[in-house]
């Protein structure tokens, strides 16, 4: 049996060894070496490393701004976002599922100064602003960056 801690530091070698493009072909690698863990535990692993999934395969989220910002955000909003709304000082985007922390990740890291944080679900990221009129703004960038 092998320890929380020595399980996710391979996730992490294998995530910067290969590319891995789902749970499950994460899942194989690990069988493979012998490491047995169930979907659910890989899934809990995944969120707690922080690792997002960036032009289809698993990165891990610290590295993935080794690219210009703009670039990572171009990226993530054209790959994933599907709609955006917006309701006082909350903005909804809409995601394809299980990317929306990949989603949340980006914007998180580009610390626009309307954005207070995010929580992101399996498919919706709210985002929480500073004030309500700064909505219509936020957005206008996320469709700027969809294109």
């Amino acid at each position: 049996m092998i320890s929380k801690k020595a399980r996710q530091g391979r996730i992490l070698e294998l995530i910067r060894s290969y590319s891995i493009r789902s749970q499950e072909d994460l899942l194989a690698l690990l069988e493979k070496e012998g490491i047995c863990v169930t979907q659910a535990t890989l899934s809990r692993d995944i969120r707690d490393l922080g690792l997002v999934k960036v032009r289809g395969s698993y990165q891990i989220s610290g590295e993935v701004f080794s690219s210009p910002p703009d670039e990572v955000l171009r990226r993530a909003f054209a790959q994933y976002v599907l709609r955006t709304g917006v309701s006082d000082n909350i903005v909804m985007i809409r995601t394809s599922p299980g990317n929306a922390h990949s989603v949340a990740v980006v914007i998180d890291a580009a610390q626009w100064p309307e954005v207070l944080g995010t929580v992101a679900g399996d498919d919706t990221v709210f985002v929480l602003l500073r004030k309500s009129s700064m909505g219509k703004h936020l957005l206008e960038r996320i469709q700027e960056f969809s294109e």
